[in-house]
């Protein structure tokens, strides 16, 4: 696994035939799906789409850059923290709201899943998702849904830089 995608990502890519991967649903999905042809056609003739696709695409490689720096350089628990501030950040989005406490969302993937996804055990990932609800940074309600308790902690525990990697 090398992406999660989530609702209103984009599946696919203008101008090619074939994608170089495959696509397998975690969950029950609902797809809108754009013939080629007419789809083109619509980001040639309007180009507020076109930016905005490309606005789509930049942020999703930027999403790609932070993923291999959470796979690459990351500890456990500091994986297991991004991925939940990744998925409360998101779900904050798709809310219109910004990300705070209280604010719950259930997991999109098994701890097998997650496990694979962050290249850790099941045993490893489900040891962080304890330590972090023993720590009161989420609470668990049953193995899917989380709340997250201490939205600026969680960011905290997810060991990202917030000057962006400037130097001081």
């Amino acid at each position: 696994m090398v992406g999660l995608l989530l609702p209103s990502d984009f599946v696919g890519r203008p101008g090619r035939n074939e994608a170089p991967y495959d696509v397998v649903a975690a969950t029950d999905v609902t797809l809108c799906l754009f013939r080629k042809p007419s789809f083109e056609a619509l980001l040639r003739d309007t180009p507020s789409v076109e930016r905005r696709l490309l606005e789509l695409t930049l942020d999703e490689l930027d999403a790609a850059r932070e993923w291999m720096i959470v796979l690459g350089r990351k500890t456990a628990r500091e994986r297991i923290a991004s991925f939940l501030s990744i998925l409360a950040r998101r779900n904050a989005v798709l809310n219109r709201t910004q990300p705070h406490n209280g604010m719950s969302f259930d997991l999109i993937l098994t701890r097998e899943a997650i496990a694979d996804y962050l290249g850790m055990t099941i045993e490893t990932v489900s040891r962080q998702f304890t330590a972090l609800r023993k720590d009161g940074v989420i609470s668990l309600e049953g193995t899917r849904k989380v709340t997250v308790m201490d939205f600026v902690r969680l960011m905290d525990e997810a060991g990202d830089d917030s000057d962006g990697g400037m130097l001081g």
